[in-house]
């Protein structure tokens, strides 16, 4: 466990052989009470840009959302990883993964949407490979939510596991995390040798973060939060946004 967050050390002693890895939502974006309210701030997208230019494409968006999602909101088509690294997508090719199809989870939805007709403002999201309960319109059910999500887990077996959020628990494939998408990013060009730079902002990022400190790189959390693995702190979305703009500056 790394000591209190400082912030992020000068960027000139490591900017130039970063790969930069950004999870979207609390971290680029601020938060919404919907997935579907969030808003990018017009000046980010030429930020990211700029950095994958500068970084000889060594950037890559991070994110719980899908890829179809991640496009919507970033139409740069940046390498990224959706829904926790069940997707992977590097210079423009979606790429393959060994994870449990679609069938099983078709299983359980039913069970999901009649318990969540006694949950009233729970929202279930399809995702490819994964399924959401969001409940940050109705926090009262949060353990009812969770319960409902174990329930499914344990349903569908071994092959699944559930992952927390802020206000949403998940049901993913066992073998999907943010730290093994970005070990699988580092194996291959633009990213191999270079020192991994990964922000977040909650728990589904904490296995992002313990990739990037054993790889030797640089653990970001935005926001605060007790018992994070991430070395350096950001006070917010907003924050960071002013650091990419600085790292644009100190491009070489």
């Amino acid at each position: 466990m790394c000591p209190p967050r400082p912030a992020p050390p000068d960027s000139r002693a490591w900017l130039r052989q970063a790969a930069l890895f950004l999870d979207i939502d609390g971290t680029l974006l601020d938060l919404a009470p919907t997935p579907e309210g969030v808003r990018v701030p017009p000046a980010l997208p030429a930020s990211l840009r700029a950095l994958t230019l500068g970084l000889g494409g060594a950037l890559a968006l991070v994110s719980g959302r899908p890829l179809g999602d991640i496009d919507r909101l970033f139409p740069d088509r940046f390498d990224a990883a959706g829904t926790h690294g069940a997707e992977w997508r590097l210079g423009g090719s979606k790429q393959g993964a060994e994870l449990p199809g679609t069938a099983d989870l078709a299983l359980v939805t039913a069970m999901l949407r009649d318990g969540l007709n006694r949950l009233p403002g729970v929202r279930l999201e399809h995702k490819p490979l994964a399924l959401a309960l969001h409940y940050r319109a109705a926090p009262q059910w949060e353990v009812a939510t969770q319960a409902l999500a174990a329930q499914a887990a344990q349903t569908l077996g071994p092959a699944y596991r559930l992952q927390a959020g802020k206000a949403v628990v998940e049901i993913l494939p066992a073998g999907a995390g943010k730290g093994s998408a970005i070990r699988r990013f580092m194996e291959h060009p633009p990213y191999v040798g270079r020192t991994p730079v990964f922000v977040g902002d909650d728990l589904t990022d904490e296995d992002g973060f313990a990739a990037v400190n054993a790889l030797g790189g640089l653990s970001i959390r935005v926001g605060t939060g007790a018992g994070s693995q991430a070395c350096y702190g950001l006070p917010g979305p907003a924050e960071l946004r002013d650091w990419l703009v600085q790292l644009v500056a100190a491009l070489p």
